[in-house]
């Protein structure tokens, strides 16, 4: 009984381990906060790139059908959007090439699957994601405006909360 205990206490104590140092390894590389959607877009050169990262769960479920991305509780959304304002604000909607992967705590990497969507005067990227509850994940996105010699990397990260609407 007592070596049964002794083992049980050695796995836990090795599981502890592993995820201090997963997590402190995570604070070495840490990304910084970025801005979010309502705080204003990232500039690169003569465009501006708006994003943000939300639960799936505050689109409706027949738009969320129609986009063919995953809605419930424990899925998040990340919308890219990019503007020309080389004429000045609003600027103009352009294509962009848009990839990039999200992190988790433990260094899980997974990639994005971005998508277009093409509304004549609004063009955007979105791409679902799965999370668990309360976990901060960091994401890089990488953005190319048609037209620029420049790419830029967003990288941000967000806590999730399960949504238990359905």
């Amino acid at each position: 009984m007592v070596i049964r205990m002794m083992a049980a206490v050695q796995r836990l104590l090795l599981v502890l381990w592993v995820f201090l140092t997963a997590t402190s390894v995570m604070a070495e590389v840490e990304i910084p906060e970025a801005e979010r959607m309502n705080q204003g877009p990232v500039q690169l050169g003569d465009y501006q790139i708006y994003f943000s990262a939300f639960n799936s769960t505050f689109i409706q479920p027949e738009v969320a059908k129609r986009y063919n991305l995953r809605r419930g509780g424990r899925y998040g959304i990340v919308n890219i959007a990019v503007r020309d304002v080389s004429q000045g604000e609003p600027g103009t909607a352009v294509m962009a090439d848009v990839s990039g992967h999200i992190t988790n705590l433990l260094t899980q990497k997974y990639s994005l699957a971005f998508f277009e969507i093409n509304e004549g005067e609004a063009i955007y990227y979105l791409a679902d994601f799965h999370f668990a509850d309360e976990e901060r994940l960091k994401f890089v996105v990488n953005v190319n405006p048609q037209g620029s010699k420049q790419e830029e990397v967003l990288r941000f990260s967000q806590i999730f909360y399960r949504d238990a609407s359905p």
